[in-house]
């Protein structure tokens, strides 16, 4: 039987995201963020498994883009800050929805298409609670729960650690693999493959990228992104 699942991303207000692009005004950074959560939301809603995606925030601009995109949106402002939010989504949805599996997945991975979330959520299908960790290996870029209870407030600097010692299982993804890149600066943008980059976020590359070295491209690669 096929896990049901319920995604949700955390998203700042976009004039808030992606401080530490630096090089960038403040209109960039906006439209950035904006692009790679549009492509996140797009790239789960196509995953079979995944039931409905839920943008949780309390920001206007960030809810009509979500709205728009086909996600519901979530989110009371009671408890600020990315664990105090992210605790309060889960323990809601996950009241609402008991039968389906809740997965939070960061909304900056804009290298990790479709497929990518489709494998990691059919792995994390097998454990109760399920981590996956940055390109750094101390953060946390998704995590995934049966219960909402099992939710702890680590997200943050050093989290995987301390995921791993609360007993959450550690997937299978590999060092390459996008779910582990996290766009927190520019260069973490351009080092992604551009045929990874969804189609919001491409077009953000074509109006703002930066002067620089740009990562090379196979001719593969080229035509793959252009589709």
């Amino acid at each position: 039987m096929t896990t049901e699942w319920i995604a949700l991303v955390p998203a700042k207000a976009f004039t808030r995201a992606k401080s530490r692009c630096v090089g960038l005004t403040p209109d960039a950074r906006r439209l950035l963020a904006r692009a790679m959560l549009t492509d996140t939301v797009r790239r789960l809603r196509a995953v079979p498994a995944v039931r409905s995606v839920v943008v949780v925030t309390t920001d206007p601009e960030v809810t009509g883009l979500a709205l728009a995109e086909g996600a519901a949106v979530t989110g009371s402002g009671r408890f600020p800050g990315l664990n105090g939010e992210a605790g309060e989504a889960l323990e809601l949805i996950g009241g609402t929805a008991p039968a389906a599996a809740l997965a939070l997945i960061m909304g900056d991975l804009a290298g990790a298409g479709t497929a990518d979330h489709t494998r990691a959520l059919a792995l994390a299908a097998r454990y109760r609670r399920a981590v996956v960790g940055d390109a750094d290996g101390t953060g946390t870029t998704l995590l995934t729960l049966r219960e909402a209870a099992d939710f702890r407030p680590f997200l943050g600097p050093g989290s995987l650690a301390r995921f791993h010692a609360a007993g959450y299982h550690h997937l299978g993804v590999g060092p390459a693999s996008p779910l582990r890149r996290d766009v927190d600066t520019v260069d973490h943008l351009l080092a992604l493959p551009p045929h990874t980059l969804g189609p919001a976020t491409r077009e953000w590359l074509t109006a703002f990228r930066p002067d620089g070295p740009q990562p090379r491209t196979t001719a593969h690669e080229r035509k793959v992104g252009a589709l």
